[in-house]
């Protein structure tokens, strides 16, 4: 009886032990790095920034946070690295994130995705599940949620561009995607791999003509200074993919990794709503200042243009997995 009593006594004390380790686990404040390449004012760096900002209102002294950008640890290819080898915990990819997972070659098929109620449809829902799982297989990255960099607009300093042929010879530079690539070469460019942060100087000593991005960028990184034209193109949408590296996610206890995605997805919501406001705000301006000249693409000629690349990008990205995306944006 003696014996059977204490080892009662002994299994108690054992899950008390457990439980409360549990508890402290939890208390315990937990730390992240977050980093960027790019300037404070882009929207990846203001999703990351925001998301940093709902821990802390979420989580108090249980959290706290460093928090880099503008190159302060490196350039785009750096911070792939450092996410992937937990130099730093979270990390906003944008285009470049199909150097990781040639699933998001799916948004470099131009002209896919019409509107942002796409995009919401999309990534938050079945497609952006099927993402996040490949993102983990292929990368060891947790994704955290979809925020946005936005719809791409061409610029350039040959001719405006109105149909694909306007693109013959122009050096644009693109970022480091094999399908972006195919795009403007598809398109009649010739496009160009370069950093982020060479683009500026490259523009200006006509090392490159063009390039293309949202207008949060352009602006951000006063482009507009060494373009001539501007052409309203929307031909591709371009994500924020928070991400986090997959064992210090899963070093968390439930309740932090639960905060952790609410935290990100609102963050996510708050850039798109961002991404939104700019695109009508920073047109306007650009259009009204007359340092740029603006005009409209003809989307007709160039959906027409862009049968190779889908099928291209169906070899890439998955025939099965593309086949899912252009349901889901017919929908």
């Amino acid at each position: 009886m003696i014996y059977k009593t204490a080892r009662i006594l002994a299994a108690t004390a054992a899950l008390s032990a457990a439980t409360l380790a549990s508890q402290l686990a939890f208390a315990e404040p937990f730390a992240l790095r977050i980093s960027g390449e790019n300037p404070l004012a882009g929207l990846d760096m203001q999703m990351a920034q925001r998301f940093g900002e709902n821990l802390e209102t979420a989580l108090g002294d249980d959290f706290s946070h460093e928090f880099f950008h503008t190159q302060a640890l490196g350039d785009e290819v750096v911070h792939m690295q450092m996410v992937r080898s937990g130099q730093i915990d979270v990390y906003p990819l944008g285009s470049d994130a199909v150097q990781l997972d040639p699933k998001w070659a799916m948004f470099d098929m131009p002209f896919l995705i019409g509107d942002r109620n796409d995009v919401a449809r999309m990534l938050d829902g079945e497609v952006g599940e099927a993402l996040r799982a490949s993102m983990r297989d292929a990368a060891g990255l947790e994704v955290l949620a979809f925020g946005e960099l936005g719809f791409r607009q061409i610029t350039n300093n040959v001719r405006p561009v109105a149909v694909p042929a306007d693109l013959e010879g122009v050096r644009l530079r693109v970022p480091g995607s094999e399908t972006r690539v195919l795009t403007f070469q598809t398109f009649g460019a010739s496009p160009v791999s370069m950093n982020l942060g060479e683009l500026y100087l490259a523009l200006q000593s006509g090392t490159v003509d063009g390039q293309e991005n949202p207008l949060a960028d352009i602006t951000a990184r006063s482009f507009e200074e060494v373009q001539e034209f501007l052409s309203i193109s929307n031909h591709v949408y371009t994500p924020v993919t928070l991400v986090m590296n997959a064992a210090k996610y899963d070093a968390l206890t439930p309740e932090q990794q639960a905060a952790v995605k609410e935290a990100a997805q609102e963050a996510a919501e708050y850039t798109r709503q961002l991404g939104t406001e700019a695109d009508i705000k920073l047109l306007e301006e650009l259009t009204s200042s007359g340092d740029i000249a603006v005009n409209e693409i003809d989307r007709d000629a160039f959906v027409e243009a862009s049968t190779p690349v889908w099928e291209a990008i169906g070899g890439i990205a998955g025939q099965e997995f593309v086949d899912m995306v252009v349901a889901s944006a017919q929908q």
